[in-house]
C-alpha cells in the first residue's frame, strides 16, 4: 500500500526518483526504504519520516484492505523458477522455518 500511494506520489512523482519502495522482512522484523536514481535524497528522507503520519491519517476501506491482502499473499506465495525454489528451500531449512510456520503467517494475513 505504501509503495503504490505515499511513496509513489512523494518520492517518484513529486521527488523525481525513478522509484521509491519499501519492504518488510517478516523473519528479522526489518523495515527498509529504497529510492532509485533519486535526485532529492534529503527530501526523500523527509518523506520517509512522514510515513507514520500518513499511515495514522489513512482511512482504509474494504476494497483497499482486500487489495492489500491479495497483494501481500501474492508476495508470500509468489511463483518461483527452479533456482529460486532451491534457494528458498535452503534458506527456510537453515532458518528452521516449517510449513506450519508459513501457514500461520498466511492465517495472520
Amino acid at each position: 500500500l505504501l509503495g503504490t500511494t505515499w511513496l509513489w506520489d512523494r518520492v517518484r512523482v513529486s521527488g523525481g526518483a525513478y522509484g521509491g519502495f519499501c519492504s518488510f522482512d517478516v523473519r528479522s522484523g526489518d523495515f527498509k526504504y529504497l529510492s532509485y536514481r533519486d535526485p532529492n535524497l534529503m527530501k526523500t528522507i523527509d518523506n520517509y519520516d512522514g510515513t507514520p503520519d500518513f499511515l495514522r491519517d489513512l482511512e482504509v476501506n474494504a476494497d483497499m484492505l482486500a487489495k492489500s491482502v491479495i497483494g501481500t499473499m501474492g508476495d508470500v506465495d509468489k511463483h518461483q523458477l527452479p533456482d529460486a525454489k532451491g534457494y528458498t528451500a535452503l534458506t527456510r531449512h537453515l532458518l528452521g522455518e516449517t510449513d506450519e510456520m508459513r501457514q500461520e503467517l498466511r492465517d495472520q494475513i
